[in-house]
């Protein structure tokens, strides 16, 4: 294992992969956002896929704390995964994090030097993942709408010709899931595709909230547009069970916390990254 730093940025290095032995290779990028959709859809992809820790990228904009998990602390990083297909089909680079920067400045920087990343992987082809709040009285109980959107005209025409998704019209995607690919397209010439499932928008006033539904839902279309090996595991069916044991480790970890807590202006702000 190495290490190396980048204007404060270190980055961890645990494997050293040639890019010239991925097979046809996507990237497939879920930072934490709005009901943290796609960090829990490329978490639960990451532990399906068994993806096998390539580097970690530690930065000076991350919020200032350390994480403790199964008693030991760790700093908040961004993991950049490796799925190697078997079948030699297409390899994936599975990228997230444990946080977003705090400030603008901040996570055009780590967008930036991760957008870099994917280009030294030679990669021609970036999916991003993230939320698409909307009243939650318009959402289909049963399976939430996918909103997509593209560097890539010509590349969002022919994707939406064999699938039911919807244009995402106009807007903005507030975060680096929207930034890494579009800086990606915009230094790289690397094509992007951005899904956003529709999310109860009141998971933007309230941060506790996550949206399993949605995350399932990505998964879903993973699975069907990308002929990924995602199990059944999670699926809209089984979705109550697992929300109430999430729910329960919730409830706990406020009661940990309820002798600690610190809340200013610019941590609030990460509620609203898509």
């Amino acid at each position: 294992m190495s290490d190396s730093f980048c204007a404060g940025i270190k980055i961890i290095k645990h494997l050293e992969i040639n890019p010239h032995e991925l097979n046809n290779c996507i990237a497939i990028i879920g930072m934490p956002g709005i009901a943290d959709v796609a960090k829990f859809a490329v978490d639960s992809l990451i532990g399906q896929l068994s993806a096998i820790n390539l580097m970690d990228v530690i930065f000076d904009e991350y919020p200032a704390g350390a994480i403790v998990d199964d008693s030991l602390l760790s700093a908040p990083k961004a993991e950049i995964l490796l799925w190697k297909d078997p079948k030699e089909a297409r390899d994936i680079i599975l990228i997230t994090a444990d946080a977003q920067s705090l400030t603008p400045k901040g996570i055009y920087k780590i967008s930036n030097f991760l957008s870099e990343i994917i280009a030294q992987f030679k990669i021609k082809l970036i999916v991003a993942l993230g939320a698409y709040p909307v009243n939650g009285k318009n959402i289909n109980s049963k399976a939430p709408k996918i909103y997509t959107t593209s560097t890539n005209k010509d590349l969002l025409q022919d994707f939406l010709k064999g699938n039911h998704y919807e244009r995402m019209q106009k807007g903005v995607i507030i975060g680096a899931n929207g930034l890494i690919p579009t800086l990606a397209k915009a230094r790289f010439n690397i094509d992007g595709l951005v899904f956003l499932a529709e999310t109860d928008n009141i998971a933007i006033l309230n941060e506790d909230i996550t949206d399993l539904k949605a995350s399932i839902t990505l998964l879903e279309m993973l699975r069907e547009s990308f002929t990924i090996p995602i199990k059944k595991k999670y699926s809209l069916e089984n979705i109550e069970n697992i929300t109430k044991n999430l729910q329960n480790k919730r409830d706990q970890l406020e009661k940990d916390l309820e002798t600690f807590q610190i809340l200013d202006t610019e941590e609030k702000r990460k509620s609203l990254y898509i």
